[in-house]
């Protein structure tokens, strides 16, 4: 069936067990209900730890490695990586973006389709839904790509301006995880239960294809207390629910990634693109998935955090970002950190390039596995790398513009004079 009408809606930091379907705790009545005919993939994984590589996965079909962003930096994706919205742009499509934290996607591709949830507050959590509504959903007559993006869950989970709040760090630290669990869940709540029902009931369901995943988790553990330094179960392994008209089933075992979405909603569309990546389509004759395993993907010299000093004084294919205020990291991630993990749907294999320590663990209950050969996980990552299309990527360069305000940015900071 050709559907004509999309909406990918991603909610930052949204781990796997934060849904009522996972964690039957989660007390989200009404988002339940609205969403009780979206399939749910159980084993869905991003591609990378930090928004925007991530999001340039789900909306180009390619891995970090193809597309060429690797952490939180502000660089460009790859010179010639197509990506949805101008696909469908290209297409006569109507399309458009909102997001509670629109500078987040500085100076990728499809920045300027992506805008603020309400120009007119100062925080976008507290926008106007019924503007949004309005401008998500149009007439009946006109061909969408929709795309909303919330950020609530992020960081803070909502406790800004609360006075006396506890260190969850701290909490995390001294064993009472499940006690600091319960302000991020309350933000997730927050964000389904309020925000999100309130869209989702004007939606028709008879005609739009919905997705509604998280573009990366949240650690909440020894190993990782958020994300964006570390390759890890809790951050790689998310939600994603679909609904499509005519009906879509995720494979029960196998893995699924966001690079999918880009086939599956071409191909939904019938829109034809030259596309030549590791994507499957949940849809149709969209690919074979058994064997599959998926990758993610993290290199700190591409920036875990956002721009330092160092981004002026590197080369530009190998950019570092994370430095802290203080410069107390510049010592730690002066070589960067490259880390890459596969999973099949039951197992996690994490490997860190260049120290090669190695991790296999069982995705169900997180116990550590022992593995007798890590050259075979090494060979499958060899093989994706080596075989893809895209190997032969070009970095985009920057526009004087664009220099200019990152030097302006820095300066701002204190990082430079």
């Amino acid at each position: 069936m050709r559907v004509d009408k999309f909406l990918v809606v991603s909610i930052d930091c949204w781990r796997y067990d934060a849904l009522s379907r996972t964690h039957p705790l989660l007390n989200t009545p009404k988002f339940d209900l609205l969403t009780r005919d979206y399939a749910l993939a159980e084993r869905y994984f991003v591609t990378a730890p930090a928004t925007r590589p991530s999001h340039s996965s789900l909306f180009s079909g390619l891995y970090p490695f193809e597309h060429g962003l690797y952490g939180q930096t502000y660089l460009k994706t790859f010179e010639g990586v197509a990506n949805l919205f101008q696909v469908f742009d290209a297409a006569g499509y109507s399309v458009r973006g909102f997001s509670e934290r629109p500078d987040v996607f500085r100076f990728l591709d499809f920045e300027s389709y992506v805008g603020p949830v309400d120009p007119d507050v100062t925080q976008q959590h507290m926008g106007a839904l019924e503007r949004l509504a309005g401008a998500l959903i149009e007439p009946d007559d006109v061909p969408q790509f929709k795309f909303l993006h919330f950020w609530y869950t992020h960081g803070g989970y909502g406790l800004g301006g609360i006075p006396d709040t506890p260190n969850l760090r701290q909490m995390v630290d001294e064993g009472r995880t499940a006690e600091a669990l319960r302000y991020y869940y309350a933000a997730v709540t927050h964000v389904l239960e309020f925000a999100l029902v309130e869209l989702l009931k004007r939606v028709d369901l008879d005609e739009w294809a919905v997705f509604i995943c998280g573009d990366h988790g949240e650690g909440f553990c020894d190993e990782v207390m958020a994300h964006g330094d570390r390759l890890h179960p809790n951050v790689v392994h998310v939600p994603m629910l679909a609904h499509v008209p005519g009906g879509l089933a995720f494979p029960e075992q196998e893995p699924v990634s966001a690079i999918d979405l880009f086939p599956t909603v071409t191909e939904l569309a019938g829109v034809e693109t030259d596309y030549k990546g590791y994507g499957r389509s949940w849809v149709g004759e969209g690919g074979d998935f058994a064997g599959r395993w998926v990758l993610s993907e993290l290199d700190s010299l591409y920036g875990i955090g956002f721009l330092s000093a160092k981004n002026l004084q590197t080369a530009p294919e190998r950019v570092t970002s994370r430095t802290a205020v203080d410069e107390r990291e510049i010592e730690r991630y002066d070589q960067g950190i490259r880390e890459w993990c596969l999973c099949d749907g039951v197992r996690f294999y994490r490997e860190d390039e260049q120290s090669t320590e190695y991790v296999l663990r069982d995705l169900k209950d997180g116990r550590d596995l022992a593995c007798d050969d890590p050259q075979i996980f090494r060979a499958r990552y060899g093989e994706i790398v080596g075989q893809s299309a895209y190997q032969d990527m070009r970095a985009q360069d920057a526009s004087v513009d664009e220099a200019a305000t990152l030097e302006q940015r820095l300066r701002d900071l204190g990082y430079i004079e």
